[in-house]
This record gives C-alpha cells, structure tokens and sequence, in this order.
C-alpha cells in the first residue's frame, strides 16, 4: 500500500481521532472497552492531551483518516520492557490491505527504539480475524479474562496475546 502514510498524532488531531474511535465503537462494542456514551462524554481537552502524548498513530491514505493504534509502556522500573498495543482500529473500507498490519508494525517499532521488548494485547475471544492477524504478527495466547467487558448479551470473554522478543 504505497499511499500509506501514519504519524503520530498531536493535539490538532483530536476531532479525527474521536471520530475513528466512535466509528470503531459503533461498529464493533466488543473490541472496545469503553461505550460509545462513555465516549462522547469525555471532554474535547482530555482527548486533546491524550492525542498530544505521543503513544498513538494514525493511519492515512493520502488524506483520510482511516484507522489508529495506541501503545502504552508500563512504567513501573521492573515492568518498563512491556507496553500494551491498543485499542486498534482500522475502517471497513481499508481492511484486508495491510493498514492494521502497518500500524502494529509502528507502534512496535516505536517501542522498541524504547526499550520494550514484551508487547501485550486483549481482544475479544470471538474475535476471529483479530486473533489470526495477531497470530500471524507472531502473537501467542498467553491467558482469557472471563468477564472482561459486559456487552449487549451478557459477560464477554477476552483473550491476553503476547509478542516476546529478545532484549
């Protein structure tokens, strides 16, 4: 995908970023753990700050918005060589052409020019397409949490994924 363009966002991309993450949330509440209500609640200068702090991307072709990813080191002394990938979303029209690859390819990259070597994720346990690109990433399923989100049906599943590399 030559047209692919991800950088990390900034404060000016706040508008972007809350609506990618709607659109994620509507379309799919079981990848997400906040609800959109809760969404549309946080205030525009919260969002604005998170964007500002350098642990997300988004991904561009040409110049639409089509899908983000965070990264979150632990910042624990002991524990700084792990991060956590997400929350991942990539629109519907772009999916299957290689963006959600790229964009966990960056937020990896980024983090291992910071010391991380041990990369964890959550998804849905019914998740399936998540959980082979994941897999073909070089993820393992490393554990579930019963109960992680109550969605529309009752409690749901989701499945811990780790990508370990060597220091």
């Amino acid at each position: 995908m030559t047209d692919l363009f991800i950088r990390a966002t900034t404060a000016d991309d706040v508008e972007t970023w809350r609506a990618l993450r709607l659109d994620g949330i509507m379309r799919h509440p079981e990848a997400f753990m906040m609800s959109a209500e809760a969404a549309r609640a946080i205030p525009l200068a919260q969002d604005a700050e998170a964007c500002a702090a350098k642990d997300r991307w988004l991904a561009f072709l040409e110049d639409t918005a089509v899908g983000f990813v965070g990264l979150h080191p632990n910042t624990l002394e002991r524990a700084r060589h792990r991060a956590e990938i997400g929350p991942l979303y990539v629109s519907p029209v772009t999916r299957g052409q290689g963006v959600a690859q790229a964009l966990i390819h960056h937020a990896m990259d980024f983090g291992r020019a910071h010391g991380i070597w041990q990369f964890e994720l959550f998804v849905n346990d019914q998740n399936v397409a998540a959980r082979r690109l994941y897999e073909r990433l070089g993820f393992v399923e490393a554990g579930a949490i019963p109960n992680a989100i109550l969605g529309a049906d009752g409690p749901e599943r989701d499945v811990m994924m780790i990508r370990t590399e060597t220091p």
